[in-house]
Order: C-alpha cells, then sequence, then structure tokens
C-alpha cells in the first residue's frame, strides 16, 4: 500500500472508533481498548444487571471473570473468552447468533488476545478515574493547541490557516453573547489583527451583560426550564424569577462549585438568602401532573427520580435513568444505588400535586419586572393618543353617516334574518325536520348525544352574529326543550363554518363572544355558562336548567370579525351535544344572523337601528344615549379606528400583566418537610411496589464518601463539585467545548458511561478538568482558553482529502461549520436590524407565530397574543415557553420536557419558510432596509452596508453585482405597484409601520430578507 493511501485509511479507521486492537508496539489500554468492546458485546448478558445474566459469569470484574477462566492472564489460549469469540459453533459461539449483537471483528479479537498475553491487566473506565494534570507536549504553545496539534501529528496533519478577522470576531460574538458583532468592533478588526485587539474582544464579551444570557440559553436547557407544568392541562407557572437568577449567577461568574452548591441545596445553607432558597428551583422545573385519575403520590415518585436522573446528566454524564427498574446493564450503578441518590430528593416538601398545589413555593418579589411596566406605561400612553386622535376623525365622519341611517329605516329595520337552511343534518341518527319560519323539530330515534349540522344560504353580505332560539314543544319530556328524561339540554360546543355551495372544502369561522336570556350558574369546568360553548371542550357548556323549561330560550354568538360572504358561500353551524351525562339534546330551535356590528351582537337588548327606526325622527331628536349608542356601532365599523383601539387594548392588556408579574410570585423550590420519609428500591421501577429500604448516599462506584451520618443534598452537592470526584469537572468543560465546536471532546454528553463515546482527545478533556478545578471553578478562564486557541480560530474551509479522512472534524484540524441555533438565528436578525431591546430579566414574552397554534391544541383554554412594543424585540430567551407548544420559530431546540445536554441540528424546509416569512424577521428587515435608506447616501453604500451589519463581512464584487440586480428588479415592481408596496409594508407593529417612501422600503426590506436568508447568515462560520 502506498504511504499517501495508508495515511487516508488509517486515520479514518481511528478517527471513526472502528480500530480497537493497537499497533504491536503500544501497549494495550484497558479502559481504551477492552473494556468498550466488553461493554457492548459481553455486559448485557455478564454485566452488572443480574435480571438479564445468563451465568455465574461477570466480565465486568476481575474476580469472576479469573476465577472461572474466562480469562487466563498471560494465556490467550487458554482463556475461555478467547475459544468462545473465535468459535464458528453456534451452540459455543459468542455473542450468540440469536443475540443480535455482532461478532467481534479480527481487530478486537486481537485486541483481547494482546491484552490477555500482556497479563490482563484490570483497571476502571477512564470516566471513573480521576483527572489527573497530563504534562503539556510542547510547553511552548497554547495549552489546547499543544494537545490538539500532538494528535494531529499523528496523522501527519496539522492545524488549518487562520480564519479572517470578520469570522473570527463574528464567532467568538455568537459562541459568548448569542449575538452577532457591530459595525465598530468589525472595523476594529480590520484595521488591527493583532492578538492582544483580539484578546480585548473576548473581554468585551466576558464582561458583556450579554453572555450571562447565553450562556442561560444553554442551563435552561439542561434544566428542562419552561413557564408551564406540561402534560394535558399544561397550565402557567411562575418560575421565570429563577431564569433570572441564572442569567445574573453567569454574569457575576459565580464559580460552578458555588452555583451547584446553590442550586441543589441553597435553602440548607446557613442563614440562606432568598436568592439562594431561589436557586434550588433548578430541581423543581420538571413536568407536573395533575390529569385526573392521576394518583400524586405516583407524580411525587416522578419528580424525584426526574432530579436524579437530571443531576446524572447534567453533572455525571451518567444514564442513571437506566438504573431505575433494574441495575445499569454497562455502568457499575446498581438499583439499590439509583434508589439512595432519590433518598436525597424524597423528603421535599411536597405531595406530587400540580399548579398552585404543587409546593413547595418561595414568595419572591422580581426586581427586574419594573423596566418593563415602564415601557408599557410608554406604549399605553403613545397608543392611547393615537386612539384618541383616531377617534376624533372618526366623530367627524359620524354626523353623514347617521343621516344617512336615518334614511334607510324610515321604512323600518329588521334586526335578523331568520335563516332557511338547505339541509339539516344529525351525527347520530336525529331525524332534523324544517317547519314554518326557520323552525326545525327533531323527531325519531333519541341518541345519548348528538350533533346537529346546519346548511343554509344568507343573502346577507357579511355576517356579524348568530342567533339560536331553542324553543318548546309539546312532543318533548313535559312540554320542555328536549326530549331527555329530565326534558332540559346542554349544548356543549358550537362552530361556525362556510363552505362554496357544491364543493367540500370548509373553513372555520372564529366566534369570540357569546351571551343568553338565561343559564344555569356555574363554576369551573360544568355544564351551564353559555360562553363556554366557544372552547371545544366537552365537560362544559350551556343550559338552562333551574329556569323555566316550558319558555324558549335565546343564545346569541358573536363573530371575532365580520363574515364577508360571496354570492355562492352558504354557512354552516354545526350544534354539538356531547355532555358526559348525555340525554340533553336540543329538542327544537331556529337560527338567524344579523349584519350589525359591536355591541348589537353582544346583547339582548334591542339593537341601536331598531331603536332609530322606532322613533322615525331627524337626527337633531335622537336622544343623547341612543345617539352614543350608534357612535359606538359606527366607530365598530370604522377600520382604522378599531386598529387603533386593538392596538391599544393589547398594550393595556399586556401592561396589567407586567404589573400582575411585579407583585409577590410564587416561585417553585426545595424544602424539606418536618419529618423525612422512608425510601425504598422501587420493585420493577413501580412507583408502589416497595423493595428494600435504603438511605441516602453517594455513588461510590465514582467516589465513596463518609457516611458516618445521614447525608442531605448539601452532602451531595459537594460530593458532586468535589476535587476527587472524576465526572462533574470533566463533564462540564466538555459541555463548554460543545458551546463553542458544536460538538464536545466526548460527544455523547450525557452519557461518559461504557456505552458513551471516548473522547477524541483524552489528554485535553482531563486538562482542562484540573485547570477548570485549579482555577476555583471559573467557567470564564475555561471559554478565555478555548476562544484565544489556534484551534479556535482555524479556518472552516475544509479540503476534500480532509474530508475524506476526518469528515466529522474529531481531530480538530479546521474549524466546524454548522447552523446556528433557531433563537440565535432570531436574536441576530434583533440585533443587526437596531430592534434588539437589550434589557435583562423579567416576566417572559410572546414572540409573533402563527394564527391559532394555541386554540387548535387547548380547546380555547390559552389565546396567544403577541408581545407589544419593545417587549416584542426581547431576546428569544425571554420566550413564553408552553411544553405542549414551544416557540414556534424553533425548530432544533430542546423540548424542556426531561433534561437534555445534546444539541439539536436541523435543516428542516419548515425553518427555511420561516426565515422567509416570520415577523420576528420581516420586522428586522424592514428596519435595517429603513436605516439604510436614511443613514447611505447611494445604492452601492445601502447594499453593503446592509450585507456587513447582516454578515460581519463585506460583499465581494460579484455578490454586490446580484445584490444590487435583485434590489433593482424589486424596485421597478414597486414602483409599478405602489398600492402593493403599502400593503406590504403594514405588518408587525404598528410603530413600525410607515408610508414613507413604500416602493423603496418595500424593495430594500425584500432584499434585507433575501441576505438574512443567505447561508453565511445562519451558519457558524
Amino acid at each position: 500500500m502506498c504511504i499517501s493511501a495508508y495515511r487516508r485509511i488509517v486515520p479514518l479507521l481511528a478517527v471513526l472508533g472502528l480500530m480497537t486492537n493497537t499497533s504491536a508496539e503500544e501497549q494495550i489500554d484497558f479502559s481504551r481498548d477492552v473494556l468498550p468492546v466488553l461493554s457492548d458485546r459481553c455486559f448485557h448478558c455478564h454485566g452488572p444487571d443480574e435480571t438479564q445474566r445468563q451465568s455465574d459469569l461477570r466480565l465486568d470484574q476481575a474476580e469472576s471473570a479469573i476465577e472461572l477462566a474466562a480469562i487466563v492472564p498471560s494465556d490467550p489460549e487458554a482463556s475461555e473468552m478467547i475459544s468462545r469469540v473465535t468459535s464458528s459453533d453456534p451452540d459455543l459461539q459468542m455473542p450468540p447468533p440469536d443475540s443480535n449483537r455482532k461478532p467481534l471483528s479480527e481487530g478486537e479479537i486481537a485486541t483481547l488476545r494482546k491484552w490477555i498475553a500482556e497479563g490482563a491487566t484490570w483497571g476502571r473506565h477512564w470516566a471513573f478515574e480521576k483527572p489527573r494534570r497530563p504534562n503539556l507536549p510542547n510547553e511552548e504553545a497554547h495549552p489546547i493547541d499543544s494537545f490538539v496539534v500532538a494528535r494531529l501529528s499523528k496523522e501527519g496533519l496539522s492545524l488549518s490557516e487562520r480564519a479572517p478577522n470578520e469570522t473570527l470576531y463574528r464567532r467568538a460574538s455568537f459562541d459568548l453573547i448569542g449575538l452577532p458583532p457591530g459595525l465598530k468592533e468589525l472595523n476594529a478588526s480590520r484595521h488591527d489583527s493583532s492578538a492582544q485587539t483580539y484578546q480585548e474582544h473576548i473581554e468585551r464579551l466576558l464582561k458583556s451583560p450579554h453572555f450571562g444570557e447565553r450562556m442561560a440559553m444553554w442551563w435552561l436547557d439542561a434544566a428542562r426550564y419552561s413557564d408551564t407544568d406540561g402534560y394535558q392541562a399544561d397550565s402557567t407557572r411562575t418560575n421565570w424569577p429563577w431564569r433570572d437568577w441564572v442569567i445574573q449567577s453567569f454574569n457575576e461568574n459565580l464559580p460552578f462549585d458555588q452555583f451547584t452548591i446553590e442550586q441543589f441545596a441553597g435553602d440548607l445553607l446557613p442563614d440562606s438568602t432568598a436568592e439562594q432558597q431561589l436557586a434550588t428551583c433548578f430541581h423543581r422545573n420538571h413536568m407536573t401532573n395533575g390529569e385526573g385519575g392521576r394518583d400524586p403520590e405516583e407524580s411525587r415518585v416522578d419528580y424525584v427520580r426526574d432530579r436524579v436522573n437530571t443531576t446524572g446528566s447534567v453533572w455525571l454524564g451518567l444514564t442513571l435513568g437506566c438504573s431505575q427498574c433494574h441495575a445499569h446493564k454497562f455502568d457499575p450503578i446498581s438499583q439499590n444505588d439509583y434508589y439512595s441518590l432519590t433518598g436525597f430528593f424524597n423528603s421535599i416538601d411536597e405531595d406530587g400535586k400540580a399548579g398552585g398545589g404543587a409546593k413547595p413555593y418561595l414568595k419572591y418579589k422580581s426586581p427586574h419586572a419594573q423596566r418593563m411596566i415602564d415601557d408599557a406605561q410608554q406604549l399605553v400612553q403613545r397608543r392611547t393618543a393615537v386612539e384618541e386622535r383616531t377617534k376624533e376623525q372618526a366623530r367627524r365622519e359620524f354626523s353623514p353617516w347617521l343621516v344617512k341611517q336615518c334614511e334607510q329605516v324610515t321604512s323600518g329595520f329588521q334586526p335578523w334574518t331568520i335563516l332557511d337552511p338547505r339541509l339539516q343534518e344529525s351525527t347520530e341518527g336525529s331525524v332534523l325536520t324544517q317547519e314554518d319560519n326557520g323552525v326545525i323539530q327533531v323527531r325519531g330515534p333519541n341518541p345519548r348525544q348528538d350533533d346537529y349540522r346546519i346548511i343554509a344560504p344568507t343573502t346577507l353580505a357579511r355576517v356579524t352574529g348568530i342567533r339560536l332560539e331553542v324553543l318548546p314543544h309539546e312532543s318533548h319530556t313535559e312540554g320542555k326543550l328536549s326530549r331527555g328524561v329530565t326534558g332540559e339540554f346542554v349544548l356543549t360546543d358550537v362552530k361556525l363554518q362556510v363552505r362554496m355551495k357544491g364543493q367540500s372544502q370548509i373553513r372555520d369561522v372564529e366566534l369570540a363572544f357569546a351571551v343568553a336570556d338565561v343559564e344555569k350558574t356555574a363554576k369551573g369546568r360544568n355544564y351551564g355558562n353559555v360562553r363556554d360553548t366557544l372552547d371545544d371542550d366537552p365537560r362544559n357548556g350551556w343550559t338552562t336548567e333551574t329556569h323555566d323549561a316550558q319558555q324558549s330560550h335565546v343564545a346569541v354568538f358573536a363573530l371575532a370579525d365580520p363574515l364577508l360572504l360571496q354570492a355562492d358561500e352558504e354557512l354552516i353551524f354545526v350544534m354539538l351535544h356531547r355532555s358526559t351525562r348525555g340525554d340533553a339534546n336540543i329538542g327544537r330551535f331556529r337560527l338567524a344572523v344579523t349584519d350589525q356590528p359591536g355591541n348589537a351582537v353582544r346583547s339582548l337588548s334591542p339593537m341601536p337601528l331598531q331603536e332609530l327606526a322606532k322613533t322615525v325622527a331627524k337626527p337633531t331628536s335622537i336622544s343623547d344615549g341612543l345617539r352614543a349608542r350608534l357612535f359606538e356601532q359606527f366607530l365598530t365599523d370604522h377600520r382604522g379606528y378599531q386598529l387603533a383601539k386593538s392596538s391599544l387594548d393589547r398594550a393595556r392588556n399586556q401592561l396589567s400583566n407586567f404589573q400582575h408579574a411585579a407583585k409577590e410570585l410564587n416561585v417553585m423550590v426545595l424544602a424539606e418537610r418536618d419529618s423525612p420519609r422512608s425510601t425504598h428500591v422501587l420493585e420493577r421501577g413501580v412507583w408502589d411496589q416497595k423493595g428494600d429500604k435504603v438511605r441516602p448516599q453517594v455513588l461510590a462506584s465514582v467516589l465513596p464518601w463518609p457516611q458516618e451520618e445521614e447525608q442531605t443534598r448539601l452532602d451531595l452537592a459537594h460530593w458532586l463539585v468535589s476535587r476527587d470526584n472524576p465526572l462533574t469537572a470533566r463533564v462540564v468543560v466538555n459541555q463548554l467545548w460543545q458551546l463553542c465546536f458544536g460538538a464536545g471532546i466526548v460527544r455523547t454528553p450525557e452519557d461518559f458511561g461504557l456505552q458513551g463515546e471516548l473522547p477524541t482527545h483524552p489528554q485535553l478533556l482531563d486538562w482542562l478538568a484540573v485547570e477548570l478545578m485549579d482555577h476555583d471553578w471559573d467557567l470564564q478562564h475555561i471559554l478565555r482558553l478555548i476562544v484565544t486557541s489556534d484551534t479556535y480560530c482555524q479556518s472552516s474551509h475544509v479540503t476534500p482529502e480532509l474530508l475524506e479522512l476526518d469528515p466529522q472534524n474529531k481531530l480538530l484540524g479546521r474549524a466546524t461549520r454548522y447552523r446556528l441555533p433557531s433563537w440565535m438565528i432570531r436574536d441576530a436578525a434583533l440585533q443587526s436590524s437596531g430592534l434588539l431591546n437589550p434589557v435583562l430579566g423579567g416576566p417572559p414574552v410572546m414572540p409573533y407565530q402563527p394564527d391559532g397554534v394555541w386554540a387548535e391544541m387547548f380547546m380555547g383554554r390559552f389565546r396567544y397574543q403577541p408581545s407589544q412594543g419593545v417587549a416584542q424585540h426581547r431576546r428569544s430567551l425571554y420566550a413564553f415557553w408552553r411544553r405542549s407548544a414551544a416557540p414556534t420559530f424553533l425548530f432544533d431546540s430542546s423540548q424542556r420536557r426531561v433534561c437534555e445536554v445534546r444539541p439539536r441540528r436541523t435543516n428542516t424546509p419548515l425553518h427555511a419558510l420561516t426565515l422567509l416569512n416570520d415577523l420576528s424577521i420581516l420586522e428586522a428587515s424592514r428596519a435595517l432596509a429603513r436605516t439604510a435608506l436614511l443613514t447611505q447616501p447611494d445604492t452601492e453604500s445601502r447594499v453593503a452596508f446592509i450585507f456587513t451589519t447582516i454578515v460581519s463581512r463585506k460583499p465581494t464584487d460579484n455578490e454586490e453585482q446580484i445584490l444590487t440586480r435583485e434590489l433593482s428588479s424589486a424596485i421597478e415592481f414597486y414602483r409599478a405597484e405602489p398600492e402593493e408596496a403599502k400593503r406590504f409594508l403594514q405588518f408587525g407593529q404598528p410603530e413600525q409601520q410607515t408610508t414613507n417612501m413604500p416602493s423603496e422600503l418595500s424593495a430594500y426590506t425584500v432584499l434585507t430578507s433575501l441576505v438574512f436568508n443567505l447561508d453565511e447568515a445562519i451558519t457558524h462560520e
């Protein structure tokens, strides 16, 4: 084999982990070479889990393997293991042919032979050995580069060239604060490329208040933080002050050991502060289950186990959850060990309830809410002024409208138009018969539950409300309103739909309000209130029980927005009778519609035009009260005023929410109950199947700990950050490395155990772990080391040869190129456009998302209202996070249901569609386009300004030519279609909308959106 071919193939096998045998000269390392083979092929049947063990032989213990002659040190041929793994007899072969485990390769068998021949020296898994600072291969080099270059040199490779300064500044800015650099910083990088200037840039980033926000996003994923409980109810919680504590802790560079201690046991510290108690919310961020029929104790046990599993992933890099039902199949963690760990959390003063019952709580008043109140108050004031001006303009337009209405009602006014159904049907077999004057009588079978579907045209050009009359009849029970046993009805839900005649495709029409002449008083989820017919929940709805059931009753349903009908469209009204009690279907009814807006369909009182028709008077003789009602109805149809009013209403609602957030809140924290619970092993993991009693105890297989007295969560925290703990420091620096390189030195950050990947640079990992502990757990120190290394500063350019040798860049011979996370892409757009609101902390906000996402999922219980004013432009870190419907602009986020420490990557087409259409990106495009038009003198400078601001470098001549061509095409189109330009710009926040230079601004907005969608704009280069 030629040397060049050898250099291509051998490193590839080594990097991909396909070689377990070592060269003849190199001594076998048990942890690196032997243990992964045993774990992968042998431990399932001959490992720690006694429930799966197929014989007395344990290959995870040297004593058992040697005693039973599976391994005879220094004599491979006498070792039963070698004869079994080399046998072709299916009755003797290991792993057995039916085990679904592939046979050992020749290289793996050779490794086992050599290991046994060398004396079968046993050892522990590398991650369970205490890290020791290795000697630097090159004392004069940067420590990180020293290890990386030494590894590369073994493969005949070297570091790639240094990346351009603009790329480095952009890369470091994203990694340390999650935002792109500003033009001022980029200009500095061009004029001075010295290491000193770059170092100063790094220091500015580490001191930036945005550093804490960037780090918090990492920690919130690990902490499974959310603003809701999860599960079916998914109720809102107020744990966000803990999120602000995390930001502040990172900004203050709180040592990671103290950061750990306070989150595990802040409440147990002497004279603990409110903030230290708040820190323990980390272990209360799990989901809470309040579903009916769920035993609270089962939920409580789940919460306790979640805390142990999260501890395993975040601090230990171990899959502890594998030991819930049996001993871990690969790592030395027994089921007793697992439930001993649960003992640290088993006596929290909780009882498994959710929502308001999810104690213990800390009464806490956030210092970060007032700034948001001030901003919201200013927005209300500005929008109030706009609403008042628009109302005065409408008042001037009211007089001629009123004269016209007086003329039209002189011959009378018909408030409701009775529907003449074309078709009426039932889903369960009831027979719906149309009688005179639009009345529909129900006959035939009387099913327990039924849905009625009424299809009818209307002569009205628009519909604003629909009226349902429920009528008694002699054929009903006791002449009441239904044929059920009681003669009463329960209408659980109603729907209004529209379709073209002769077609099957329908569209739903939102009903926003309901009122009835009478209803049964009901609280909570029960039958009575007519408004509950709008929420898609069969457990509540309208009934007139407790009122005269031998009289007709009426309900009116107001549409959210007027429905404009085409001549060939018809209405579909659906009435659902799906109550849990059943036997309460309406027996006789009539439907009517109106085109009158406002309170005309939100009240059962006579409509304003009805009263006007009775007066048959000139406008000057109309009473003040009627005139006021008529003006109110006029305003309802006044588009300009309604836009101003709805904007003001949203701002006022937001202000109210922020004011509530500034009050004393209930934050979920840890607190011990007065009498400790006893802790038991749960047989097969079943919550109520208690086995042996255990006491709180750390993992002796990781690090033994004195057991003279009962241990607490504080002891557990100190054990985790002990200098002798072999895992925590390694796990933490690996996650910091992952933040900067996209993947860790161990590429299974949640699993440092036997089934996890080996470190690509084990000595570097240990050096960094010791460095972290020697520098008092200073995270910023490690990050500073990483981002100032030549390894980090490499170009991401890759040659075909290097890509073939090392496709996953495990050797670190280049910078890895990958897509930025969705939250970072959104924040970058806001920053580049100048819209970003830099305020730290405070209650969550609602970024734009498509209409109806929550409505579809929650039966109308939760309505999504995008935040207003500057609150809309806060960082994604502050986005309200609903577990069952995470922010829709995040396509690669963790699910926040359980702990996740490995980043997700996506290239879904939906992500591209969002980048083109999401209102946040469009608002950013418009804002940056406006800035370019106002601050740059000509087309060339504007194009360069937009490109450089977004991509952090100047465009090439070819890029500039393409962008200018696309801009010219857009300007030509919008100048020919000025109204289209105006329509295009009317989106998002009213304060951001403008009619100035519509054609030019529209064209530059399109161009800016194009640049925001470039691959380079959304990629970690």
